[in-house]
């Protein structure tokens, strides 16, 4: 089926770059990476070549049918930092004695690709318009299918595709429901890639509020919003929030003040009431996965909330060790888990802390070239903001909290490619919007605006290359 599907899936891109453009080939194979079962792979030594993989392969080999057609806006400095990543993640694992050729494949699969792929769908501010019709669509068809799949306990995909979910998805109900995980062979997956395609939904539900589409739109959010509770995930449901909180931090400058107060009390109260909010969290899973374990001697109560709060005991002796390069195992742990207790292997075989597991596989060196990414977005929005373009604006700033709001979230999740494909996409939309937004002659208030009297703004020369 993965032969079948990769084919096709070429075929297809080359046949819209042949008619219409690289850029709209690039869309039609998003939606179709956005669409097909994360879990089918081939299996290529240490890699898992995935659809989406084809895609990104093919994003690049489109724009060589009719290269006169891609003018590319520029490159910013942030557009280095996935290679960075890659880079310094293949020299932890040769100096460890692990490389080999699909272990390069895998990192650029899962860190540069989703990354290219925007950058190359977005090269001014009328693509992002004419792609978020495409990509709302989809996320509220996820949404969907998450909703009827955790009220049914039902779910199509893995049925007619003969796969078999996950534990999590088919035993692990809380609340009487089941977690849905669509194609995306996790919970947790499902619901970050639905909350990081949510700018998409609230974007087209705000351009029709102001009249510019269909009143179905006023509705998605609610939608949305059930779609990502369906997963009974408090890391979507988290990200989410953070994507509406961003919105009204930035469009509603008087609750600004308010929200800090809130968050250094919330801060306060969490910091004394942890126990009390462990057995909160505790009360919604399954009471089979709790029971106590030991860890060096001490008495632990062991659930699927506290297993991350448990991870820096469990590897202490790993962390210690770790120096600048890391143990270069990536997502294998051999090295750092020959360092547990022989009865923690096992129950602490998944990392589920992104920093952690980052730092333990690359060291000092990795983690900092993944902690720039963020940060390096967010700088440089900072350093933007005044020159956002009215057409996309709201987008943008939708899109950039769902990056922040995802690098809190992974202190409690390691970043999978099921999902990490979205985090990295919409990373490169920032960076290509941002560029945009650099290239406009226009500078714009820094407040909502009514997307109905929005004009365009000319653009700059194509040889007009910026960089931020």
């Amino acid at each position: 089926m993965f032969h079948f599907i990769a084919l096709s899936v070429a075929v297809l891109m080359l046949f819209v770059a042949r008619f219409y453009s690289p850029r709209h080939a690039a869309r039609a194979g998003w939606a179709v990476a956005f669409l097909v079962p994360t879990w089918l792979a081939l299996v290529v030594g240490a890699a898992d070549i995935t659809v989406r993989c084809v895609v990104a392969l093919m994003a690049v080999a489109v724009v060589v049918v009719k290269p006169r057609q891609f003018a590319f806006a520029g490159f910013s400095w942030i557009d280095l930092l996935p290679v960075v990543i890659v880079v310094t993640a293949a020299i932890s694992t040769t100096l460890n004695d692990h490389f080999s050729p699909t272990v390069i494949l895998s990192l650029l699969a899962q860190w540069v690709f989703p990354y290219m792929l925007a950058r190359l769908i977005l090269i001014h501010d009328q693509d992002a318009i004419d792609f978020v019709p495409l990509a709302a669509t989809l996320a509220l068809l996820l949404a969907v299918a998450m909703i009827f799949e955790s009220v049914a306990d039902y779910n199509l995909f893995n049925t007619l595709l003969g796969h078999e979910g996950s534990t999590q998805g088919d035993s692990g109900h809380r609340l009487g429901l089941k977690r849905a995980e669509a194609w995306f062979g996790h919970p947790i997956y499902a619901g970050l890639v639905l909350a990081l395609a949510s700018p998409w939904v609230l974007t087209q539900t705000y351009q029709s509020y102001w009249g510019r589409g269909s009143k179905f739109w006023l509705i998605a959010p609610v939608i949305l919003t059930m779609g990502t509770v369906a997963t009974l995930s408090r890391g979507p449901c988290m990200v989410l929030a953070g994507v509406v909180f961003g919105l009204l931090w930035y469009y509603f400058p008087p609750i600004r003040l308010f929200s800090l107060f809130a968050c250094v009390i919330a801060i306060a109260l969490s910091i004394v009431m942890v126990p009390t909010m462990l057995k909160m969290a505790d009360a919604i899973e399954n009471s089979d996965g709790i029971h106590k374990i030991k860890i060096e001697g001490e008495t632990y109560t062991y659930s699927g909330t506290r297993h991350r709060y448990l991870l820096f005991a469990v590897y202490k002796k790993p962390l210690s060790q770790v120096g600048w390069i890391g143990f270069g195992n990536w997502g294998t742990l051999p090295k750092h888990e020959a360092m547990l207790e022989p009865h923690l292997r096992g129950l602490f075989l998944s990392v589920d802390n992104h920093y952690l597991l980052h730092y333990l596989n690359t060291g000092v060196v990795g983690s900092i070239a993944f902690l720039l990414l963020p940060i390096g977005i967010f700088v440089a929005f900072l350093r933007q903001r005044a020159t956002l373009t009215q057409k996309t604006e709201f987008l943008l700033v939708a899109l950039l909290s769902s990056v922040m709001a995802t690098s809190v979230v992974i202190v409690t999740v390691w970043m999978a490619e099921a999902y990490s494909f979205a985090f990295l996409f919409n990373s490169g939309c920032i960076v290509g919007l941002l560029i945009s937004a650099r290239r406009s002659t226009a500078v714009v208030a820094r407040k909502a605006r009514r997307l109905p009297t929005l004009q365009s703004h000319p653009m700059s020369t194509p040889n007009q290359y910026t960089s931020f």
